[in-house]
């Protein structure tokens, strides 16, 4: 998802600026030989990348390259246009600043977001003072059913994610958390220029965690006005993880009034919740199913 929003002017070089560089490199063709400086306190914080690891997997990270005295890993532009960092799986919540997509219109520049939580929700303030974007969501889990390597269980890591000025992509080790109940806010602002004038562009990310069950199977009764029961499905777990596209589509009984759900969960025994009909008639929701990690998967359900 995209907006427009205005520039950071930090990542226009002006014009004077490349012919005093293209000066001294002629001056002193050595510098040639020397890598680009780095500096990763100019890089923009933009949000959050979860990842679930073993407890006992101390060396999260060891691998990752050094960039200035920090352990990074990069990410790399998948053909679908979302970013993945290698073969870390996580879920995402960051945002990804766009340079304008017309050089001669600076207000052509855009900001999108990747997320892989529930509910994202992104909003975007503009004022002559500067421009504020707002991302948040729901990180979904619960208990797994395959033992973590070293029997000490999972746990999450809060990554940092960073953009650099050329656009691309990294992050960094974060906080990790073993319960629910928590929640990842931060806000950082960010001064630019733009027509001459000063403005402080602010970054606020929050990111929630909710512990739920693991369901076990979801039974869909169908029933009349008179609460007759007209017809009845059910979706079990390993159904509901073999979806290719997370939605599940119920044949609809003619007369349906409402759809009883039952939720058969693996500890707690059952919970019930009723959808009611859209204007149209047709029915929506969502369920949560979790996977053998015990990571939240989101199904949408659908009458037909």
């Amino acid at each position: 998802m995209t907006a427009k929003r205005h520039p950071d002017r930090r990542f226009l070089i002006p014009a004077v600026g490349i012919a005093l560089v293209l000066l001294l490199v002629l001056l002193r063709p050595v510098s040639l030989a020397r890598p680009e400086a780095q500096n990763p306190a100019q890089d923009r914080w933009v949000g959050y990348y979860m990842v679930l690891r073993p407890t006992a997997d101390y060396d999260f990270g060891k691998d990752w390259e050094t960039y200035g005295d920090t352990k990074i890993l990069n990410a790399q532009r998948q053909s679908d246009g979302r970013y993945a960092f290698t073969d870390l799986e996580g879920q995402a919540l960051f945002f990804e600043f766009l340079p304008p997509t017309d050089p001669e219109d600076p207000y052509s520049a855009t900001v999108a977001f990747q997320s892989g939580v529930a509910g994202a929700v992104h909003n975007m303030h503009i004022t002559d003072q500067g421009n504020t974007e707002e991302l948040s969501g729901t990180l979904y889990f619960g208990p797994s059913t395959t033992p973590a390597p070293g029997g000490l269980g999972y746990s999450w890591t809060a990554c940092l994610v960073y953009q650099r000025a050329d656009g691309s992509l990294y992050l960094t080790d974060g906080q990790s958390f073993y319960g629910s109940g928590f929640t990842f806010r931060q806000e950082t602002t960010y001064a630019s220029t733009l027509n001459g004038k000063g403005t402080q562009d602010t970054l606020s990310v929050e990111l929630r965690t909710k512990m739920i069950p693991r369901l076990e199977s979801c039974t869909f009764f169908q029933l009349d006005e008179n609460g007759t029961l007209l017809d009845q499905t059910t979706l079990t777990e390993a159904e509901a993880l073999a979806l290719t596209d997370g939605s599940y589509q119920i044949p609809l009984a003619e007369g349906t009034a409402c759809i009883l759900i039952r939720q058969d969960e693996e500890r707690d025994g059952q919970t019930y919740t009723t959808l009611s009909p859209q204007p149209d008639g047709s029915f929506t929701g969502e369920l949560w199913f979790l996977d053998e990690r015990g990571v939240g998967v989101q199904i949408t359900l659908q009458t037909v």
